[in-house]
């Protein structure tokens, strides 16, 4: 249900305001307007930039794409696919969702400061409530708006979920060998879901970020800590227990420092550099020590 609401939300949405916008007889200057005041960064690969800058760009969009292997509660899924044959069907659906639904948030964006201007928002990211308030029936709009909400819904409640399981089987269980009651372990487990719950809501509520950075910091320093590791147990034999260990630290540590430094994150991506220094440091360090456990 939510995936049927939040596809319909990023395919209905746009096209009803563009249909709004081609009524209008101003719709040609409008779009002139908008094109004029941003010029051709917004309809540009490169954002308008050469040589290196416009390199940069292509890779900061295209380093979304590293975050993937690293997020928790997308893995889970791939994990619980029952045949690898079923695989293929899932990216064919994940292609055929992606595709209008990124498509429709781009038209969302363009249309929007088309009809509306960009100086009336505060905060840019309220652009699609605003739309499906202005454009559709009550009724409608608040199922749309709740799309966007069921989006984060589901994302926060698998992390917390991952969180829970990864304290209570992976620290208490294995790492420190703590053997309780199931009943303790779901109290246990409620606990931290709830402490996590308000660390997660006091950032949220506190932050002046956009949710776009705040999201691709996250994105960055979860893809970097644990896909170049995963990426490469799945396909090199010699991976070594230090060197996924070391791999997690410098993800985690590349994507603090690295977003802390201006200077660093205007030259590249924080998100493509710190996914490569982890692969770097996990070949580098397995190399390193595969062999001395080997012979262990």
């Amino acid at each position: 249900v939510q995936g049927i609401i939040m596809i319909g939300t990023l395919v209905i949405l746009p096209l009803t305001g563009l249909f709004e916008l081609l009524e209008l007889e101003t719709a040609e200057p409008l779009f002139k307007n908008l094109l004029n005041e941003r010029g051709i960064r917004l309809t540009s690969f490169t954002g308008e930039e050469t040589g290196w800058a416009a390199a940069a760009m292509i890779i900061s969009g295209l380093s979304w794409a590293f975050g993937y292997m690293g997020q928790p509660h997308l893995l889970i899924r791939f994990m619980s696919i029952r045949k690898p044959e079923k695989i293929k069907i899932s990216r064919r659906i994940a292609i055929a969702w992606a595709i209008p639904a990124f498509a429709g948030a781009i038209l969302i964006g363009m249309v929007g400061a088309a009809l509306y201007g960009q100086g009336l928002f505060d905060d840019i990211e309220k652009i699609m409530p605003f739309m499906a308030m202005k454009l559709l029936p009550a009724w409608i709009a608040g199922i749309f708006v709740s799309g966007a909400i069921a989006a984060m819904m589901s994302t926060a409640d698998s992390q917390l979920l991952v969180i829970s399981s990864s304290v209570i089987e992976d620290f208490f269980h294995q790492t420190l060998g703590i053997n309780v009651s199931d009943t303790l372990l779901l109290r246990a487990s409620r606990v931290i879901t709830i402490l996590i719950g308000i660390i997660g809501f006091t950032i949220a509520v506190t932050s002046d970020k956009l949710i776009f950075s705040m999201v691709s910091y996250a994105w960055a320093g979860l893809g970097s800590s644990f896909g170049p590791a995963l990426l490469l147990l799945l396909k090199w034999k010699k991976v070594s227990f230090q060197g996924v260990i070391a791999g997690l630290i410098t993800g985690f540590l590349t994507t603090v420092i690295w977003s802390e430094i201006s200077l660093l994150d205007q030259w590249i991506s924080v998100r493509f550099a710190s996914f490569i220094i982890s692969f770097l440091i996990v070949l580098f360090v397995s190399k390193l020590t595969y062999n001395q456990n080997k012979r262990q």
